[in-house]
């Protein structure tokens, strides 16, 4: 870990409730959250450059030992979003746990509509991918490049497209 990196990951840790050992961050404008937000990574957790954590409204956002965020990827949450450990998350991935605008239909109030996101263990997520609020992602899948995922994905699957939808089951992936 050269000088930069070194002073990158010991600024976000100042941000962070909890950090395991082995901890990269190599950018240090990638926390912004509010005070009663909080953060707990694992050990061995790399967040690349341009990775960025928005946390409002005392959110919570906890990420797994052994797994890595890839540059540009951003999480977005109001509520929570949990990220299991031996992910591996692809560069561009936006995961967030609210519609981050007020919506209303036929005569509701417009209101910001919130639900936790879960993404399991050893889950593989491609580039460009899109997680939306109320998710839950299984053990062992694998969300394709671009896929835009709305609802819950089954461990051992394969989704892929806009919506995502299942189109491989019993994957395996390293």
């Amino acid at each position: 870990m050269n000088l930069y990196e070194r002073f990158s990951t010991w600024v976000v840790k100042r941000e962070l409730a909890s950090c395991g050992e082995g901890f990269l961050a190599r950018h240090h404008r990638t926390v912004s959250k509010d005070p009663e937000s909080v953060i707990h990574i694992g050990s061995n957790v790399i967040l690349d450059r341009g990775v960025r954590l928005w946390l409002s409204g005392g959110a919570r956002l906890t990420i797994g030992d052994n797994t890595y965020l890839a540059e540009g990827s951003m999480v977005l949450s109001q509520r929570e979003v949990w990220i299991g450990s031996g992910c591996s998350i692809s560069w561009h991935v936006l995961i967030m746990d609210s519609s981050s605008y007020a919506v209303g239909y036929g005569d509701e109030e417009p209101r910001v509509r919130v639900q936790p996101v879960f993404i399991g263990d050893h889950v593989w997520i491609g580039c460009r991918a899109v997680i939306i609020k109320g998710v839950s992602v299984g053990t062992g899948a694998i969300i394709a490049n671009n896929a835009v995922v709305t609802s819950d994905v089954p461990p051992g699957t394969m989704v892929a497209g806009n919506p995502a939808r299942v189109v491989r089951e019993k994957v395996v992936w390293k």
